[in-house]
């Protein structure tokens, strides 16, 4: 799907509120988003950025209300995720997850063509400034201004493959970015890697900065992708159609056709430069030296739309991509290793730092604390596993977390990981005896427990007969019209 497409879908469903009022870059923008993260409103388009009127900016374009929050509001966490696959926003939860790992079971090859609406207008030389554009100052204590809504693609010749990421990058001067990263990551990313092999050959790394990509294109960069991963087709497949790409103007990097920007240069070999701080999901990150993008040449549409993302307040773009995407992940990788798992969702209120999985049945005692080992080894993100029953729908939170209240026994249903260097390193972890953080919860009901002894549960869903049901929401959201709308649970 083209961006301004699913700008325009976004619009039409209620989901992009357009302000024509001079709004600043400074600040100013961002904290309009983060207001409307925070209220679970629209994404915000600005046609009048101070200083640079012909050049909008848009932000909060992925993310949701979170899933605590969203019965009081009209709209889900994943919704807009949902319209950038091309399915409608209220999709429920567990369609989206079996939607994205139906797609993921098959690739959509790309189309290749001689140009597209990216290369309209070709900047090249000392006429390359990228304060020219309106990149945003976003929080208070960053270190300089940042681009944040962005596909990094880098080109390995020898393999012919080409990486997505979405680092975020620090403008360092009029034509060089730096780089940011993860504080704690256990591993280099793909770009690391393949920069640090082609300074060990003595070559820079070509990469192209693709600004206003397809949504799918997007989605599937926060996928942990092996190297060598076809990225091109697997965003077709996400998205259900082939993408066009062009050729890149400095190396045979193919982008999308119908990006709004695209920022082509070199890694080259040992530049490096202080990138930081950053307000990140949780916390501020340090100062910390990283990889340079020297920016030799920018391609654009003649009226290019800058996206922004602003991290840091409840809920971003990032923390909702990655809860989707790694759920996903996460509930295909258990599912491979033979655990009979229902769902898999990654609250961004517990800044995905918490995973809570429903299994259909318990095969054997100890089971949930096993699944959670599972994850540990496996995501880099995930610290505390929260096990429940199948009978707790998705998207109901609060189930869940009454569930961890009412069923968990402390002495026999919490599970905390014997790991003597723990991934899960959380900002009050104990350094110097490595105590863990890593914890899981069984909130199921005991695989001794008669079924007969199980109370039923008193939820609308279980307790009114479903007939009745029908009638109430059928009244409620179309006749009466009451606010705010309501549905039911799967009881």
């Amino acid at each position: 799907m083209e961006f301004r497409t699913f700008l325009e879908d976004l619009q039409e469903e209620g989901e992009l509120k357009v302000i024509d009022r001079e709004i600043d870059w400074e600040l100013q923008s961002s904290a309009v988003c983060a207001m409307s993260q925070r209220v679970g409103g629209p994404a915000v388009k600005f046609n009048n950025i101070k200083g640079y009127p012909d050049m909008p900016l848009v932000g909060s374009i992925f993310c949701g209300p979170g899933m605590y929050y969203w019965p009081q509001l009209p709209r889900r966490m994943h919704g807009r995720i949902a319209m950038g696959l091309g399915l409608e926003k209220d999709t429920h939860y567990d369609e989206l997850l079996e939607t994205i790992l139906d797609r993921k079971k098959s690739a959509i090859r790309p189309i290749e063509v001689e140009s597209g609406p990216c290369h309209e207008v070709v900047i090249e030389g000392k006429d390359i400034d990228l304060y020219n554009y309106p990149i945003p100052y976003i929080h208070d204590k960053d270190g300089g201004r940042y681009l944040t809504s962005h596909l990094i693609m880098t080109r390995d010749e020898e393999r012919k493959w080409t990486n997505f990421e979405t680092h975020r990058l620090m403008v360092l001067r009029r034509d060089k970015l730096v780089q940011g990263t993860l504080a704690r990551m256990t591993r280099p990313s793909n770009v690391e890697m393949m920069a640090a092999a082609a300074a060990k050959r003595g070559e820079p790394l070509p990469f192209a900065i693709v600004i206003g990509a397809p949504p799918e294109m997007m989605l599937e960069a926060h996928l942990n992708q092996p190297p060598g991963k076809d990225e091109y087709s697997a965003s077709g497949a996400l998205g259900l159609t082939s993408i066009t790409l062009v050729k890149a103007k400095l190396s045979n990097i193919l982008v999308p056709a119908t990006a709004e920007i695209v920022l082509e240069g070199h890694i080259y070999p040992n530049e490096k430069a202080i990138e930081g701080p950053y307000a990140h999901i949780s916390y501020y990150s340090e100062e910390m030296e990283n990889l340079v993008y020297r920016v030799e040449c920018i391609t654009q549409r003649k009226d290019p739309i800058l996206p922004f993302e602003i991290e840091g307040c409840r809920s971003s773009d990032k923390m909702c991509m990655l809860s989707v995407m790694h759920s996903a992940e996460i509930h295909e990788y258990l599912q491979l290793c033979g655990v009979p798992v229902n769902w898999v969702t990654l609250p961004v209120e517990a800044k995905l730092c918490l995973a809570v999985v429903s299994v259909r049945s318990q095969l054997l005692p100890g089971y949930p604390g096993r699944i959670s080992e599972l994850l540990y080894g496996m995501s880099p993100y995930v610290r505390q596993v929260l096990v429940v029953d199948a009978d707790v729908d998705s998207e109901d939170l609060l189930k869940a977390l009454m569930d961890r209240v009412l069923k968990a026994n402390f002495e026999r249903q919490y599970f905390i990981s014997n790991r003597v260097n723990p991934l899960g390193l959380t900002e009050n972890h104990d350094f110097k005896t490595r105590t863990t953080s890593t914890l899981c919860i069984d909130a199921t009901w005991r695989m001794d427990r008669p079924p007969e002894t199980i109370p039923r549960r008193v939820t609308f869903e279980y307790c009114i007969p479903e007939d009745i049901q029908e009638k109430v929401l059928k009244n409620w959201n179309e006749n009466l019209k009451l606010s705010p709308k309501v549905w039911r649970y799967k009881a």
